[in-house]
C-alpha cells in the first residue's frame, strides 16, 4: 500500500534540500564571478495575460491589471531586441496567463524560430487549448520544450484545483501531444508537472488516466507522486493557500542577488519589462525597468537602474521588497 510519506522521511527530505543550499549559499562567497550578469538574458515573453483556469496557487484570481493579448509590435520589437542583446533563449512564459490562449500563438513562435541564434523556446501551459492548433503545425513551429501543468486523477480533483471543469480535454490535448512527440521521435521536450491535491498517493498512482499518461512518457511520475516533490510559493504573501499545499522555504538571501536578476528579463503583455519573471503579477514593483515601446531592452538590460538594484543587494544596502518574502529565490545566476 502506497501511504504518504512519513513525518520523518517529510524532514529528511527538507533537510536534504537544506543542506545543498546551505553548502551552495557558502561555497558561493568566494566566487565574486558567480555574481556577475550575463552577457544576453532569457527572455520570458507574456504573449497574453488571459487564462480561463483559476488555480488555487495562482495570483490570476487576485490579479488587476487588464487581461490582454500582446499587441504585435510590442512582440515583434521585444523578439527584434532579444536577438541584438544576442539572447538564445526565448520563451513563452507568462506570469500570468496561458499561453494556447493567443490566437497568434503558432504565428509568433515561427516568428521567433526564425533567427538561428535561438537555441531554445517553450512555453509553460495546463494545455487545455491545444486543440484549437493544427497539431502538425504545432510541431513545425519551433517549440523544443513545452510544460504541462495537470492533475491526473480524474475530473473532480481537476476542477477542485484548476477552478475549471477541462479534464477531460486537457486529457485528450496531453495524450494526443504525446503519443505525436513518440511518433517524431520526441522533438520537444515535453514536462509533465502533476500538481498536488489532498488525496492519497496511491490513488493516484493507481488511476487510469495516470497510468495511461506514464505509459507515453520517460519521465518519471511516480516518483514526482511518491516524494511528494512539488513545492509552491505564495506570491509573496498575496495568497491564502490550502493547508495541504507545501511552500517553498524562505532561504536566506543577505548580499545574495537572486540570479533572475542576472539571467532573465520578463516582458509583460502590456509592454512592461521586469527584471524578474516569477511573482510580480501586476508588473508594478520596483523591479519594472520600463517599457519595451518606449526603451530598448539594451538600454534596460545594460542601464543604471538594475545595475544599481544588483550593487545594492551584493553590497547589503537594500534587498527589493518585492523579492524579501519571495519563497522562488535562488542565489546566482545558475538556477
Amino acid at each position: 500500500m502506497t501511504t504518504a510519506l512519513s513525518p520523518w522521511k517529510r524532514k529528511l527530505t527538507w533537510a536534504e534540500r537544506a543542506l545543498k543550499f546551505a553548502v551552495r549559499y557558502l561555497l558561493l562567497s568566494f566566487q565574486p564571478a558567480h555574481w556577475r550578469p550575463t552577457a544576453a538574458p532569457e527572455i520570458a515573453i507574456e504573449n497574453t495575460s488571459v487564462c480561463n483556469a483559476r488555480c488555487v496557487f495562482c495570483a490570476n484570481g487576485i490579479m488587476e491589471r487588464p487581461r490582454i493579448a500582446m499587441q504585435e509590435d510590442v512582440f515583434r520589437k521585444a523578439v527584434d531586441e532579444s536577438i541584438l542583446l544576442g539572447s538564445q533563449v526565448i520563451d513563452f512564459s507568462v506570469m500570468i496567463g496561458d499561453p494556447l490562449l493567443d490566437r497568434r500563438l503558432l504565428e509568433r513562435a515561427r516568428y521567433v524560430k526564425a533567427f538561428p541564434q535561438v537555441r531554445e523556446m517553450g512555453m509553460t501551459t495546463t494545455l487545455q487549448w491545444l486543440h484549437l492548433f493544427d497539431l502538425d503545425e504545432f510541431f513545425r513551429c519551433g517549440f523544443t520544450w513545452v510544460a504541462v501543468s495537470t492533475t491526473l486523477s480524474g475530473r473532480e480533483r481537476y476542477r477542485d484545483f484548476f477552478a475549471v471543469d477541462k479534464y477531460d480535454q486537457m486529457l485528450a490535448n496531453l495524450v494526443g501531444l504525446l503519443q505525436e512527440n513518440n511518433r517524431r521521435n520526441k522533438p520537444i521536450e515535453i514536462l509533465i508537472s502533476i500538481k498536488p491535491t489532498p488525496e492519497p498517493r496511491r490513488d493516484i498512482l493507481n488511476h487510469p488516466d495516470f497510468k495511461l499518461v506514464q505509459s507515453l512518457t520517460r519521465q518519471n511520475l511516480r516518483r514526482m507522486v511518491k516524494r511528494e516533490a512539488f513545492f509552491v510559493f505564495d506570491w509573496g504573501g498575496a495568497l491564502r493557500l490550502p493547508p495541504y499545499l507545501r511552500l517553498h522555504p524562505l532561504w536566506p538571501r543577505k548580499r545574495r542577488p537572486c540570479g533572475r536578476l542576472l539571467r532573465h528579463l520578463q516582458v509583460y503583455s502590456n509592454g512592461k519589462v521586469g527584471a524578474c519573471n516569477c511573482v510580480d503579477f501586476e508588473a508594478s514593483s520596483e523591479l519594472i525597468l520600463g517599457n519595451v515601446a518606449e526603451t530598448s531592452l539594451v538600454e534596460m538590460w545594460q542601464g543604471e537602474r538594475l545595475q544599481q538594484i544588483r550593487s545594492d543587494w551584493r553590497a547589503g544596502k537594500r534587498i527589493p521588497g518585492v523579492c524579501e518574502q519571495c519563497r522562488m529565490y535562488r542565489p546566482g545566476p545558475a538556477n
